[in-house]
């Protein structure tokens, strides 16, 4: 069959972007990927520090668990309809091995991002999708409600269906600068706002310079406003010269930026992860009775970091050479005080151009969740980030951009051949 129509749009060779083309190439239509970088798959080729955390290892229900509640009900008929174990098959049939580690998070076996974007390159190739890196799209045009085409450098390509797949704001120098967010406001989509999230966090503290470097292992991490935790994660996080990062960081960022909106708002580390003051309080003593005559510095060495034994306990007025049995039980009390809840600092930002992904985007309400087709505009499709959807770390964003895009691309696919024939 010869086609008349021009082809199918891919704006973006991302994640998103490259499964939305790959898929519709395979339904048989043709395809066109526009990436303004000179190659596809860059942020892919930064993801997990280079490694590539291409999904999370846990079957549907536990990855969508991963996801706010109408974040889960969006994604749930993308993700079951181009599962993990789909990805991981389509990287194994060219020759990428993958391997989980015990946290579910899965990376190529030789540790290689690139490895991944060759992968999806030949895959590209193999179905026969047009590639037009270095091509930076202006704008996508619209008449009497359906997309017709885009403004590019070199000026207008014709289409009848484009797929969106931008991305957010996150890492600009990969790209994702929101144009495509821009692009989806200006054809009248509702857009949430953008906020930071897996991002680091900056703080107000005159010690951080001494801190770099330090890592917090095995405690809690609270986002506190107003005297309430609006948010927690138990990870580790490590100290830089402007804050935190670390998982425990990134975790809580996306609630801590939320929350920066309605007022100040503070960084809490638990060294006990949760525990019963009480019992604490209980165990120091018990250790204190023990050995009376060790200092109360060593004692703390089993919770904190050697580094922060002598300032912290510095903080509360306490010598760190006192002896357990000169310990007076007020000064053990302020100790376990600052281990069940040692208040970091105030937050002065958190960078959304550092977010690993973005939070916000094009409403979710707007789109529909098993054909990814724009309920705004004709022959618009969106996938990816650019989507308000924002998960945890650990293969989860990778995975919903890959789903949204496979049925981005085949419900564009079909509707596109089926126009064809027609015409």
């Amino acid at each position: 069959m010869t086609f008349q129509h021009p082809p199918i749009l891919i704006i973006g060779g991302g994640a998103a972007g490259i499964t939305s083309a790959w898929r519709a190439a395979c339904r048989g239509a043709q395809v066109t990927i526009l990436e303004r970088n000179p190659r596809i798959g860059i942020k892919i080729l930064i993801s997990g520090g280079g490694k590539c955390n291409i999904t999370h290892s846990g079957n549907i229900d536990h990855v969508l668990e991963g996801f706010l509640p109408r974040e889960r009900r969006f994604l749930k008929p993308a993700i079951y309809r181009f599962t993990n174990t789909d990805l991981l098959e389509l990287l194994e049939g060219q020759g990428v091995p993958t391997e989980a580690r015990p946290n579910g998070r899965v990376f190529p076996r030789s540790g290689n991002a690139k490895d991944v974007v060759r992968a999806f390159e030949q895959i590209l190739r193999d179905a026969s999708v047009s590639v037009r890196v270095d091509t930076r799209v202006e704008s996508i045009l619209a008449e009497q409600g359906g997309v017709t085409g885009v403004l590019t450098g070199g000026g207008m390509i014709p289409a009848s269906h484009i797929v969106l797949a931008t991305g957010g704001v996150s890492y600009p120098k990969t790209g994702t600068t929101g144009d495509g967010i821009r692009w989806a406001a200006s054809l009248g989509h509702t857009i949430v706002p953008l906020r930071a999230a897996l991002a680091p966090i900056k703080m107000t503290s005159p010690h951080l310079a001494a801190w770099s470097g330090i890592a917090l292992r095995g405690g809690r991490l609270k986002v506190v406003q107003h005297g309430k935790t609006v948010a927690r994660w138990d990870d580790d996080i490590l100290f830089t010269h402007e804050g935190v990062s670390g998982p425990g960081a990134l975790e809580v960022s996306r609630r801590a930026a939320e929350a920066m909106e309605q007022g100040e708002v503070e960084l809490v580390f638990d060294f006990t992860r949760g525990r019963d003051y009480a019992a604490v309080d209980a165990e120091l003593n018990g250790a204190i009775q023990e050995s009376r005559n060790r200092t109360i510095a060593a004692f703390l060495e089993r919770w904190l970091p050697n580094r922060l034994v002598q300032p912290l306990l510095g903080s509360l007025g306490i010598d760190p050479h006192t002896r357990g049995h000169i310990l007076t039980r007020d000064q053990r009390h302020a100790v376990v005080r600052l281990l069940t809840g040692w208040t970091i600092g105030t937050i002065a930002r958190v960078p959304l151009e550092r977010g690993e992904v973005t939070a916000g985007g094009v409403s979710l309400d707007e789109v529909e969740p098993r054909t990814m087709r724009s309920r705004i505009i004709k022959g618009l499709y969106l996938c990816g980030e650019v989507l308000d959807i924002a998960g945890p770390v650990g293969g989860y964003n990778l995975q919903a951009a890959f789903s949204t895009g496979f049925v981005a691309g085949e419900c564009a696919a079909e509707e596109w051949l089926r126009n064809s024939s027609n015409g």
